[in-house]
């Protein structure tokens, strides 16, 4: 068995957990010596830091790494890791094609899978494909992501992750130019934030962009009003 990564992350405080890993990988050996730095390189993918991730060629390297962390997990069918490993190397290859290609194949071994590891991948799956398709031009398949996204969110209980989800299929629909559809549910998305206490900067973005299309440049000033006024 591969080294069980869960107690040790702590995806709110990524410094932490690329502590606990780099202690861990002190005393690791073989292929959990390569699972444990693939996770440290995680970690500078969450906090955004691209360039410490990538230094001296280390993007090739984290390709490498990734690959070979998938292959240890398929051998040893550990299907959440599997897909963790193709999930990452969409941070390394970041053409909306390549991150399409490494979605696609993750979101299969999910779907495929009977382990919860895995299944509970498949909604952030959906969006990650979704949102590749919907770079690549290719809207109404990221809806149909989109969507599908939607309805595993609403059988959680992550309101936060839902509403994310529902923000999605209004995005696109924007772009389809269904300007009422997705004026409706960035509206409900509005009012479900105010109600939640945490108004959301890119649902403001989208209503401002929403009553352009529509000529109401008063409503427009409006949102992009409550956007600027929110806290930095």
């Amino acid at each position: 068995m591969a080294i069980d990564l869960a107690p040790l992350w702590n995806f709110g405080e990524p410094e932490v957990s690329e502590q606990r890993f780099r202690s861990a990988l002190s005393t690791a050996t073989g292929d959990d010596a390569l699972i444990l730095q693939t996770q440290i390189a995680r970690t500078y993918g969450l906090r955004r830091d691209f360039a410490k991730a990538q230094e001296d060629d280390a993007k090739e390297r984290a390709r490498a790494a990734y690959m070979r962390a998938y292959e240890v997990a398929k051998s040893g069918q550990l299907d959440g890791l599997a897909v963790d490993a193709l999930h990452m190397l969409a941070f390394v290859d970041t053409a909306p094609s390549d991150q399409l290609k490494w979605g696609q194949q993750a979101l299969a071994i999910a779907q495929a899978s009977s382990q919860p590891s895995a299944k509970n991948w498949e909604a952030s799956l959906r969006n990650n494909v979704g949102y590749a398709l919907h770079q690549l031009g290719r809207y109404e398949e990221a809806l149909a992501q989109f969507k599908h996204a939607v309805v595993l969110r609403e059988r959680g209980t992550d309101a936060q992750a839902t509403r994310i989800a529902h923000w999605m299929v209004a995005w696109t629909l924007r772009a389809q130019h269904r300007t009422d559809e997705a004026l409706e549910i960035q509206a409900r998305l509005e009012r479900e934030c105010d109600a939640a206490g945490a108004p959301d900067p890119y649902v403001f973005e989208e209503l401002e962009l929403l009553y352009r299309d529509k000529g109401d440049e008063t409503r427009a000033s409006h949102y992009a009003g409550r956007r600027k006024a929110l806290p930095k």
